[in-house]
């Protein structure tokens, strides 16, 4: 269940979330006010589902399947990015190399002792959704927590660890981006060896990337839909060598646009591929 209203909430919160977190660093007001907006949005959301029932359990599955962990992975991932940050030693390349990969690491085992799940999760399976995702089924003590959650208006068998694959493959992908950085000042050789190819770059206005950007997002065409913007926008960064830093911005300036149409660069686009495909035929 992904209605206008959540999509509103969740963009809200995401630019919020860029907002408060403009630097990298390990500022724990930032921390403390990320954690703190995050969990207004969850008490909103909570308050949505309560006010307006699922009509099916098709819908309550798709909601704690994928919707409620969209958001309460930002949670989970600001707390252990923080931690990540925060601890990262002070010395060589070459130690902080290998801490970034005892972090991989640890998030490596952390999906193989969940291995059965997190293969579940990663092929999109359906077969038992009706146990994990729907509330009256959860147990006692749910996969992933020792403690038994007493909101049981709000929680199912699976969606806090689904929450958790989600945050853990963010900080995955941070901690990857952070090991090339260290590969790139060290040696730009290396990387230029494993690329092997011709850079790519963006030779249009931002803005219409990010129009791209979000095209790809709301169709979910990207990893079975599981991919969030920041992931894709990052994708087109690294891809085509460019700073898409001020995407959300940017998406709120399209947002606001006093046009028939908010979409310019896609509708050129289709104007111009059907033009160009009518045209072959004369």
């Amino acid at each position: 269940m992904w209605t206008n209203e959540i999509e509103n909430l969740y963009s809200e919160m995401l630019e919020k979330l860029e907002k408060i977190n403009g630097g990298l660093d390990d500022s724990l007001t930032k921390l403390f006010n990320s954690l703190s907006h995050i969990q207004e949005t969850m008490r909103t959301l909570k308050e949505y589902v309560l006010i307006n029932p699922f009509s099916n359990d098709e819908n309550e599955v798709q909601f704690f399947k994928y919707t409620k962990p969209r958001f309460a992975a930002w949670q989970f991932y600001y707390v252990d990015l923080h931690n990540i940050i925060s601890n990262t030693p002070i010395g060589t390349d070459q130690m902080i190399r290998e801490y970034y990969l005892n972090e991989l690491g640890l998030i490596d085992r952390f999906f193989k002792i969940n291995a059965f799940y997190y293969q579940y999760y990663l092929k999109n399976e359906y077969s038992k959704d009706s146990i994990y995702f729907l509330r009256n089924n959860r147990s006692q003590f749910p996969p992933g927590r020792e403690t038994l959650s007493t909101d049981s208006k709000f929680t199912t068998e699976l969606d806090y660890l689904f929450s958790k694959f989600r945050a853990n493959e963010m900080l995955r992908d941070f901690i990857i981006k952070r090991i090339k950085f260290l590969y790139h000042e060290l040696d730009s050789s290396i990387i230029a060896k494993l690329a092997g190819k011709t850079k790519r770059y963006w030779s249009g206005d931002k803005i219409d990337l990010v129009e791209i950007a979000y095209g790809i997002y709301y169709t979910k065409r990207l990893n079975n839909g599981k991919a969030e913007i920041s992931d894709i926008i990052d994708w087109l960064e690294e891809s085509l060598n460019i700073d898409l830093s001020q995407a959300y911005r940017m998406f709120i300036d399209i947002r606001r646009r006093k046009t028939k149409s908010y979409t310019k660069f896609l509708d050129e686009m289709r104007y111009i591929i059907h033009s160009n495909i009518k045209n072959s035929f004369k």
